[in-house]
């Protein structure tokens, strides 16, 4: 073996790399919020304290999730938080902040992929929400002129997002891999799951082409055999695959048994039917999106996020936080809930449930899958 050889070989001995999710997991990028000191703006004394309470102990959960991880030999990066607030302020409001690290790339193999652009799907569906018009329907040219500009201002919003994420790039350059803005908008690993030769691709939408989507993503992975899940949306939160042998299930957004042949399927429901009175009361008030213990009756609360906060929030109505499940390796997942169904099917496949609390999750509208992103695997 010459020199050059073996330079190359320990260059990518020291690429980060995913091939299979439930590869033992080395290297982890873990999301952030804003700190308490943003909402100093907020006069009202309770809403402020509200918010604030929010940022303190979502922090607090996030770095117990942090030592857990390395507690399993993981290391952990975290987004580049702005030093300044006012830079990602728009309008009255603030851009979200990058707790779901998991919505904005995928480690595929050896190559690091991000949305080179913003999401067209997400930016209509708000356009035509916020102006009360038919989705299905052709602009005038009114609606057409602001249709543009609510473009610009995405396109600005979507840079400030990716800054949140240029030291995490910079250290997979760093690395020796190629980090590559794909020219697919949903390009996240939300969407994809990883699983050797095989991946499977959610959709976004009831109506998506799945042939056009398994021919796109076939061109950008030749060597990967592509599935389509119909999750209408991100597809870890409709199913996630434990071993070839267990997958835990929301509702049948793929088809098992052609994907996981012989596979056992536990399904478990949406959460809001697991939760309180209080919970579906808050629920109502706030359109289904969110829930704050302790606020299910303040209606300024609700406006306030509707104002200031409404891009933070998904739709925690549809969500089903048990499948939302981060493998450590083959014998080890962890989740921010708990269910002694999951539990017992796991362990019969030889693999330990672990659970680290994220109280907030109703809020964010997130688990623990989509507070990580999986930057190297074994």
């Amino acid at each position: 073996m010459d020199v050059s050889t073996a330079s190359l070989l320990m260059w990518k001995e020291k690429m980060f790399k995913v091939t299979h999710q439930w590869n033992k997991l080395k290297t982890c990028v873990v999301g952030s919020a804003y700190p308490p000191e943003l909402f100093e703006f907020i006069k009202d004394i309770k809403l402020r304290t509200t918010f604030e309470k929010l940022a303190i102990e979502t922090e607090e959960d996030i770095i117990t999730l942090v030592n857990f991880l390395k507690s399993f030999g993981i290391d952990v990066v975290r987004p580049t938080m702005p030093k300044m607030f006012d830079e990602f302020k728009i309008a009255d409001g603030y851009i979200a902040p990058p707790i779901s690290a998991r919505d904005f790339m995928a480690m595929v193999d050896e190559k690091l992929y991000y949305p080179g652009l913003p999401n067209v799907n997400h930016a209509w569906m708000e356009f035509t929400g916020k102006h009360k018009l038919n989705p299905n329907e052709e602009l005038d040219a009114h609606s057409r002129e602001h249709w543009l500009e609510f473009q610009k201002q995405d396109k600005y919003i979507f840079d400030k997002k990716v800054s949140f994420y240029k030291d995490i790039f910079t250290l997979a350059l760093q690395q020796g891999n190629e980090v590559v803005a794909s020219p697919i908008d949903y390009m996240n690993s939300s969407f994809i799951t990883r699983l050797g030769d095989k991946m499977i691709v959610g959709t976004q939408n009831y109506y998506d082409d799945h042939d056009s989507i398994k021919k796109t993503f076939a061109k950008m992975f030749p060597s990967k055999d592509i599935h389509i899940a119909s999750s209408e949306g991100h597809s870890d939160g409709c199913f996630t695959p434990i071993t070839e042998g267990l997958v835990i299930s929301a509702y049948d957004a793929v088809d098992y048994k052609a994907t996981f042949p012989n596979a056992e399927v536990i399904t478990v429901p949406p959460e809001i039917t697991l939760k309180d009175d209080k919970f579906k009361q808050q629920i109502l008030t706030a359109e289904h999106k969110w829930f704050l213990e302790g606020m299910e009756h303040n209606r300024d609360l609700v406006d306030m996020v509707d104002y200031y906060f409404n891009t933070w929030i998904g739709d925690v109505n549809e969500t089903a936080f048990m499948v939302n499940i981060l493998m450590l390796d083959q014998k080890n997942a962890l989740c921010s809930t708990d269910n002694q169904q999951v539990r017992e099917a796991m362990k019969r496949h030889g693999v330990e449930l672990h659970v680290t609390p994220f109280r907030h999750r109703w809020f964010w509208d997130t688990g623990i899958h989509c507070l990580t992103q999986d930057l190297d695997r074994e």
